[in-house]
């Protein structure tokens, strides 16, 4: 069960890169003699919550809550497979990139979402 911001996601939500959450980020380099050289950073704790495409999607009205969860900026808790945290959605265009599965001039209230919604643990 995933919930943010009180909202509580379809079944079908799934935490994509939860297996790469909390290891720290590293890069590495290899300098003109040929030794490789890593950088290591602190941990990344980016979160992905991909809601596929059926017609147990997310509702049209936790879609438009969770936009506005977004754009208030500020820290909101969630409960994702049992962990509990305060995230913060990205602060770019991507946080919630939610599409209805029948594009319509018109959007209803039966209408379902998908697509992905990016958080970050603070």
């Amino acid at each position: 069960m995933i919930t943010i911001a009180g909202i509580a996601l379809p079944e079908t939500a799934v935490w994509t890169n939860e297996t790469a959450y909390g290891l720290p980020q590293t890069d590495t380099e290899t300098d003109l003699s040929g030794t490789e050289i890593v950088y290591a950073g602190k941990p990344y704790n980016s979160i992905e919550i991909y809601i596929p495409a059926t017609e147990s999607g997310m509702k049209r009205e936790d879609v438009l809550a969770l936009c506005r969860a977004a754009s208030a900026a500020a820290a909101v808790h969630a409960d994702i497979n049992g962990r509990q945290m305060e995230v913060v959605f990205v602060s770019d265009s991507s946080a919630v990139q939610l599409k209805p599965l029948n594009a319509r001039q018109v959007q209803s209230d039966a209408d379902v979402y998908s697509g992905t919604i990016r958080l970050l643990e603070v």
